[in-house]
């Protein structure tokens, strides 16, 4: 086995395009979708801005525990490459095989979808909802349209720029990332300066009557956590390229850093925009809250804006996980874990090829499964659970490896990876009292992956 052999990568990366993949990664519909639900529960815009904040402050410190395992283990792979070192080659591969049929396949496939539903502003044809089946498959319904159709192509075009080499991909991530920061950030400095928001807005609460009724603000207050931690995923994109980036001890933990703190700043911009443009009572419980506070502001003209934003940052995020997914299958497949194909590069331009072609084919299969989006309700619990398995790495590789090289150390270790460790673990449990059904079968895949586990290792053991 060749475990972490990264020899034939060859193309490097600087800490920008580093950068440009978290912020990518973040930055999808979430932030765009999220903030009327929680001020629905909230009732408070102070509140929502609170819940936001402290979402940014455990990304931060989820990235800057990734960041000294990054610049530890500056190899390809991340959570694969960090939790085989710290509790063996099994929680390395159910993180990986996780990875491959949901927590990566599943994101790429709904990112491109997110990306073709709000162009269909400009081209109806592109819609991906309302379409009949037309068979189902294990009681799952298998739809294509135009818009699917468009969505498969948009993920093959992207496995083709990333398949021309790590330095071209980091070129053009880095290109579609500064657009979409443009853009949100002229949106937000648009209205900040118009002059044309009520800031008396703050002021004021949700009605009774439009409020979520349920458990006090303090149960409500964790809930909404739960759903901006969902917002902040990504922030960890790239650790799984470490390995072709320049000087990863330094480069590494700045794009980490950097990548996180520019996202934090665009998500509370954009929830002091929604709170300027539209009172509490009009935004609560919206799904396109971005496009109602943007009417509002603006006029009816700045909703084509807003899905044009929403487009991009949707064809980024499908971009930036093009890009990273491969890198774990590959480190699975040199441990003989995974399918052989996966483990082929490309002598000149290091780029994982086999793992690029296997990831495009599972993508665009879920794209035609018409509700595979409830797979990722079901993998939030695991996501959850190996993010979590992955920052306690870092004190588990202190006291295990207390020689191995660290060139950054976690900035007040021990509590801030505790911290964020601990949190997540309440999410869970949360999760799993009140969400049983769907975070139990979060825990079936894992167990489904344990036979596939044994199967791999004994026949990398009869080669």
């Amino acid at each position: 086995m060749s475990g972490g052999d990264n020899r034939a990568v060859v193309q490097k990366i600087g800490w920008v395009a580093a950068a440009s993949l978290v912020v990518s990664n973040m930055v999808g519909s979430g932030i765009f979708t999220t903030s009327g639900f929680l001020l629905e529960n909230l009732r408070s815009p102070w509140l929502l801005l609170a819940v936001w904040a402290a979402g940014g402050l455990l990304a931060i410190a989820g990235a800057l525990s990734y960041a000294e395992l990054g610049a530890s283990l500056p190899q390809v792979g991340g959570d694969y490459v960090y939790l085989r070192k710290a509790f063996g080659p099994r929680w390395a591969f159910i993180s990986g095989w996780m990875a491959f049929f949901a927590g990566i396949g599943a994101p790429i496939g709904l990112a491109a979808l997110t990306c073709m539903e709000y162009m269909s502003t400009f081209a109806p044809v592109l819609s991906v909802q309302g379409h009949e089946p037309l068979f189902e498959v294990l009681g799952l319904p298998i739809t294509f349209s135009a818009g699917q159709a468009a969505a498969i192509g948009l993920i093959w075009l992207l496995s083709g720029v990333h398949w021309l080499g790590i330095r071209a991909g980091g070129r053009w991530q880095s290109a579609i990332t500064l657009l979409n920061v443009s853009l949100v950030a002229g949106l937000i400095l648009g209205a900040l300066f118009s002059g044309s928001g009520d800031w008396s807005n703050f002021t004021l609460r949700v009605p009774a009557a439009a409020a979520q009724t349920g458990p006090g603000t303090g149960p409500m207050f964790a809930v909404s956590l739960i759903w901006v931690m969902f917002a902040y995923s990504g922030f960890n994109a790239a650790a799984y390229v470490g390995g072709e980036i320049d000087n990863p001890q330094r480069n590494l933990p700045r794009g980490l850093i950097a990548g996180v703190m520019v996202v934090v700043l665009l998500y509370l911009g954009l929830n002091v925009v929604y709170i300027l443009a539209a009172s509490p009572g009009e935004l609560a419980g919206k799904l396109d809250v971005a496009r109602v506070a943007a009417n509002s502001m603006f006029g009816p003209w700045a909703g084509a804006l807003v899905s044009l934003v929403i487009s991009t940052c949707a064809v980024a995020a499908t971009s930036a996980m093009v890009c990273v997914g491969p890198r774990i299958y590959l480190q699975m497949a040199r441990d003989g874990a995974f399918f052989k194909a996966a483990a082929r590069v490309h002598p000149r331009r290091g780029v994982p090829g086999g793992a690029l072609l296997l990831q495009a084919v599972w993508a665009s299969l879920l794209i035609c499964v018409g509700s595979f989006d409830q797979l990722l309700t079901f993998t939030g619990f695991l996501l959850s659970l190996f993010s979590a398995l992955t920052v306690i790495s870092v004190i588990v590789l202190r006291r295990r490896f207390p020689q191995l090289e660290r060139p950054y150390k976690t900035w007040g270790y021990p509590v801030v990876p505790l911290l964020y460790a601990a949190v997540s673990m309440w999410m869970m449990a949360y999760s799993l009292f009140s969400r049983p059904g769907e975070s139990l079968i979060g825990l079936a895949i894992v167990a489904g992956g344990l036979p596939v586990y044994y199967f791999w290792r004994r026949r990398a053991a009869g080669r």
